[in-house]
């Protein structure tokens, strides 16, 4: 099993203290910082500068958005800045994304929220597409690319009997097909982890091969039945799961001693419960974090926190029954100190991460 970090950076965080942990988990052979896409008053609207300092900063891990919403946007526009995000970190980006997570944020950005899982399969498609080849024309429902192209829905790519002249000398024409570049440096293109935010959307990824995420939200049993639909759809679409990561984010602290450790994490994680609470989100409401189940139970069943011996157990129960191969960490909350963050990060790799490679 893969161990990777977590953010989600809002007004109350330090992005320097962020960015020195990301170091240090670098240091200890962590294998990925991933960090969160949120607008308005929570913060963080767009990651792609906060990954490329991350990888500025370190040498072997890998960094990228964890939930990058394509469909706020023009796609191609975040295929163009985190293509520059996998050059400058030499062919450590991963690609988190999400089909929407708050209506709010669709609405500020003039975007209906009943379309956003129509808009953000078309999305990732176009990324990908514009990511992998050279000349292409996309045409969709909701996006095009060129902007005047026309034609039949699909892509497609410029006929290669064509002499090829180069974009800047075409002089005045329409240009029917348009590259993206830079290239990302990740052939064929950087992997593409999809946010499990309803069954409809990770039976979609299943059938495109594309990676999952299940959130820190879900319970254990609520992670079980999403892989289950995930592996159902994969078998059906005749893939397998070697081509993929089924990645986990989870709250996550650890410390030499566990009462210490519970003493330290228990109230940001209770915080982060009352704050998803209060938010009253749409496409969450089928959850135990939503339908009212106990503080300690949600702790119990969502969070991990004491000593390492405390959470090893369930991690890999995780990676047996589940098949989890990659769990992202989220250890820096708002109030908890730097240096508590540090000694977690230490702690988890030196008595955890050995345990859940072997």
């Amino acid at each position: 099993m893969r161990l990777g970090l977590l953010y989600s950076l809002g007004p109350d965080c330090s992005y320097h203290d962020a960015l020195a942990q990301v170091a240090e988990a670098d240091r200890l052979g962590f294998d990925s910082a991933l960090f969160e896409e949120h607008h308005g008053a929570l913060g963080a609207p767009e990651v792609a500068p906060l990954a490329a300092a991350a990888a500025a900063a370190t040498r072997s891990i890998r960094v990228g958005p964890a939930n990058r919403q394509l469909a706020l946007d023009f796609p191609v526009n975040s295929a163009e800045d985190y293509a520059l995000v996998d050059i400058v970190s030499r062919g450590r980006l991963i690609m988190g994304v999400s089909a929407g997570e708050r209506a709010g944020e669709f609405a500020a950005a003039g975007v209906p929220w009943e379309q956003r899982e129509a808009r953000f399969r078309e999305a990732v498609d176009l990324v990908r597409t514009v990511w992998s080849q050279s000349n292409v024309q996309y045409v969709g429902e909701h996006y095009v690319f060129p902007l005047h192209a026309k034609g039949e829905r699909g892509w497609r790519r410029e006929p290669g009997d064509r002499k090829f002249v180069d974009q800047w000398r075409r002089g005045q024409t329409e240009a029917e097909y348009l590259p993206v570049l830079p290239r990302p440096m990740q052939l064929p293109h950087p992997p593409l982890w999809v946010n499990a935010t309803s069954r409809a959307v990770i039976e979609w990824a299943a059938s495109r091969g594309y990676s999952l995420l299940v959130s820190s939200l879900e319970t254990e049993d609520e992670v079980r039945t999403k892989v289950g639909w995930y592996d159902a759809a994969l078998a059906k679409a005749g893939r397998d799961r070697c081509e993929v990561e089924v990645a986990l984010a989870r709250e996550l602290f650890l410390a030499t001693d566990g009462k210490v450790a519970r003493e330290k994490a228990l109230p940001g994680l209770r915080a982060r419960i009352d704050a998803v609470r209060a938010e009253g989100r749409e496409d969450q409401k089928d959850l135990a974090v939503i339908r009212g189940v106990g503080d300690e139970a949600l702790l119990a069943g969502c969070a991990l926190y004491g000593s390492h011996d405390e959470v090893l157990g369930r991690l890999l129960r995780l990676k047996g029954d589940v098949g989890i191969n990659h769990l992202l960490c989220r250890m820096y909350l708002p109030g908890r100190e730097h240096l508590d963050v540090i000694e977690s990060i230490r702690v988890t790799a030196s008595q955890l991460h050995t345990r859940l490679v072997a």
